[in-house]
């Protein structure tokens, strides 16, 4: 340690280290990422109310749409039927 701080937390020692812009890059984006999907999760969920009073059951708002982050399907037309053996 060099007056306290570690060796790759200042801008001289990350230079001279060039090896861990990688390493703080992919950090960097696994926090914003994982920081962005809470949000989206906190915000866009149905199991989420935050104003009970203004909503008290919001996952009936979402009854018949989809809310998955991604969908295989397009269940636009889609019509249930048993299958044809």
């Amino acid at each position: 340690m060099l007056g306290g701080k570690m060796q790759g937390l200042t801008w001289a020692s990350l230079k001279k280290n060039s090896m861990l812009f990688p390493l703080f890059f992919c950090i960097g984006m696994g926090a914003l990422g994982s920081s962005g999907y809470l949000l989206r999760l906190a915000l866009r969920s149905p199991d989420v109310t935050w104003f009970s009073k203004k909503n008290p059951e919001p996952w009936n708002e979402y009854k018949d749409k989809d809310y998955k982050f991604i969908s295989i399907q397009d269940k636009t037309n889609f019509r249930a039927t048993p299958p044809q053996y």
